[in-house]
């Protein structure tokens, strides 16, 4: 049986990694192998745009195309063998990340979509949202800080951190929500609990299709 991928989509602090390992722990007790993948997670690209985030002056569709081949990399050497075998492939931030990353900072809708369709199709996508405020709160519980650039955010839009962070993230989301808009938006400003389940449910039902 072939396998299928399954994206968790979504700014960072949406909850991404953390529900990405949750079901990646359900669907193994259910009997499933699985992989994770996702953005800036290939042993070819991880470190160099880690790197390159941090260069402000680094063209924004040089870092759009290499985050591409960053999944294209993990896609032809992890993704495929392991769907062809029958694995569950879960993406820690796919194709629709990227749209959304890329139309917040003015990128061609067009020009991405046609750059994008060097990836496979996720058989299933689920956009993980937020309020502004509690993702930047998970940030700093996490990290004690609001790093413009370790967290993407090379957009200035005021000299002001915190007011530029919310909207930066008010626009990625408003911009997540319509490259979904065919798609299914789970609000992970619930319990964690609550989040978990409802994913689970949503994968379980389109597994057993």
């Amino acid at each position: 049986m072939e396998g299928m991928i399954i994206a968790l989509e979504g700014a960072e602090g949406s909850g991404r990694t953390f529900h990405v390992n949750s079901l990646k722990s359900f669907l193994e007790e259910e009997g499933y192998g699985v992989i994770t993948f996702g953005l800036g997670l290939s042993k070819l690209m991880g470190e160099p745009i880690a790197r390159k985030k941090r260069d402000i002056v680094f063209q924004r569709r040089t870092l759009f195309l290499a985050y591409v081949t960053d999944l294209a990399d993990q896609v032809e050497n992890v993704v495929k063998p392991s769907l062809k075998a029958g694995f569950v492939a879960i993406a820690d931030g796919y194709v629709s990340t990227l749209m959304a990353w890329g139309m917040t900072r003015g990128l061609e809708p067009s020009w991405m979509k046609e750059v994008l369709n060097a990836l496979p199709k996720s058989n299933l996508s689920l956009g993980l949202v937020s309020s502004p405020d509690e993702i930047m709160r998970r940030i700093l519980r996490k990290k004690g800080t609001l790093d413009p650039f370790s967290s993407g955010i090379d957009v200035c839009i005021n000299g002001e951190l915190f007011s530029s962070y919310r909207q930066y993230l008010e626009n990625f989301q408003t911009n997540l929500i319509e490259v979904m808009k065919d798609g299914t938006i789970v609000d992970t400003g619930r319990s964690f609990e609550v989040v978990k389940d409802e994913i689970a449910k949503i994968v379980g039902g389109r597994l057993e299709t």
